[in-house]
């Protein structure tokens, strides 16, 4: 089964808004990656919506929160909202929950959600530098009143991605690489492996610029680009991305789903480095 099809099921409540505002259609594939991927870390254990190799950190737990306009039905704006919560049970491991949410813009809530629940562990990890570390992951969204009491209503995004960091003469600089194999797997069906790959900069362990490509191997659909910055300070961060900033009509080889416009979100993130804490409290 192609991947369109499967992901259908998962990103349909948000087609439903999104016929409904001709301002504020999306490419099916940048949709689809928007509606399962958790708020990570932007550039630290994941760029923007592609997983990174690299975890949040033993026992750190960051909640972070993001917005984006997504148009208007019946002359009331509305906006899809996402909020992680996410914890590093080891230095390799990783465990997350996300809900989405349509609201309106007095801020009360349409009936409009879906649940993932995301998972990663870090299977080779040598050094920080230099030498690629990989990991496993796995997002699962519910398809069915965000329960997840049959596998039959669970939609698996298994993924696995090898991320590069280097340092540019300085540790103040660090250029990092990710690339990621993802599939779509439900009631015992998968899809063909698609691909996507992200870079990011981070200055001065404050300034974090991120971009992204998704869907590099899809001949017949067009790849999109993401672009996003963020600022760090302390435990506390602030950014802004922008989806599909290549601005032009994107086709996924279906005549229902081929137009695309960039869109902004911004984003908020707190982290608690509970890891760091005690190890400096052990010293």
């Amino acid at each position: 089964m192609k991947w369109k099809k499967m992901a259908l099921t998962a990103v349909v409540l948000f087609w439903m808004c999104q016929t409904a505002s001709a301002a504020s259609k999306q490419a099916e594939f940048a949709l689809f990656k928007r509606s399962i991927s958790p708020d990570y870390k932007w550039g630290e254990n994941g760029v923007i919506t592609i997983p990174k190799a690299i975890p949040t950190g033993k026992w750190n737990i960051y909640a972070a929160a993001s917005a984006q306009d997504s148009g208007s039905i019946e002359g009331d704006r509305i906006f899809l909202t996402s909020t992680t919560i996410m914890i590093g049970t080891s230095d390799d491991v990783e465990f997350g929950y996300t809900r989405r949410q349509f609201i309106w813009d007095n801020f009360d809530k349409t009936d409009l959600s879906m649940d993932t629940y995301s998972f990663k562990a870090r299977i080779f990890h040598m050094t920080d530098s230099i030498i690629p570390q990989v990991a496993l992951g796995v997002n699962a969204v519910s398809l069915a009143n965000n329960e997840f009491d049959h596998q039959e209503d669970i939609l698996f995004n298994p993924y696995l991605t090898a991320t590069i960091q280097v340092p540019l003469f300085t540790d103040k600089a660090v250029l990092s690489a990710t690339a990621v194999a993802e599939s779509i797997y439900n009631e015992g069906e998968s899809s063909d492996l698609f691909f996507s790959a992200g870079t990011d900069l981070v200055l001065f362990n404050m300034v974090y610029l991120m971009a992204e490509v998704q869907g590099i191997d899809k001949d017949q659909e067009d790849y999109v680009v993401n672009i996003g910055a963020k600022v760090k300070m302390g435990w506390f961060s602030l950014g802004l991305a922008g989806y599909n900033v290549i601005q032009k009509d994107v086709s996924t080889g279906d005549p229902g789903f081929s137009d695309d416009s960039t869109d902004l979100r911004v984003y908020g993130l707190v982290e608690v480095p509970l890891g760091k804490i005690f190890t400096k409290e052990d010293k």
